[in-house]
């Protein structure tokens, strides 16, 4: 028979804090706890995963079921965020060596897809070139307008005269 578990009622865990022992065992003999949210709800966590190490390597629970998909959303969303700000600060670095070099009206485009996206625009311009060697503009849904045959390239390598 398992041990009787340590008395965990009060502590907190993230946004968990235990409020009282369940009947169930794990199949390692671990106790199950009932945990109120911050938000309301209660959810049902094995001992093992109450933990406050962050640097474990073993998943631990920290919110109930709903706030956890919104804090795992509002993570990606952050780190999107980061990124998209790195991209736009590259662009405008890269279309900066460009000027006088390209035509004004890819200057004034916006910096990147989603960039062009909030402005409600189809095309951007990064300031790169593209895998065939093209400097111009993009489609918001990929693609470089000079491989599609919509606008000449401005800096395309011409052929070498003979």
């Amino acid at each position: 028979m398992p041990s009787k578990p340590r008395n965990r009622v009060g502590e907190v865990y993230g946004r968990l804090t235990v409020v009282r022992s369940s009947e169930r065992r794990t199949k390692s003999g671990n106790a199950y706890w009932w945990c109120r949210c911050v938000c309301g709800r209660e959810r049902e966590v094995p001992s093992d995963k109450l933990s406050h190490n962050t640097t474990r390597r073993k998943p631990v629970v920290t919110a109930c079921l709903e706030c956890s998909k919104e804090l795992q959303v509002e993570g990606v969303y952050a780190k999107n965020d980061r990124e998209e700000v790195e991209r736009r600060n590259q662009a405008k670095e890269n279309r900066e060596r460009l000027v006088g070099q390209v035509p004004d009206a890819w200057l004034r485009m916006p910096f990147t897809d989603a960039h062009a996206r909030e402005l409600g625009e189809l095309h951007f311009f990064r300031g790169t070139r593209c895998l065939r060697n093209h400097l111009a503009p993009y489609r918001i849904n990929g693609g470089c307008l000079a491989c599609a045959g919509q606008v000449p390239s401005a800096l395309v390598n011409p052929p070498a005269k003979e």
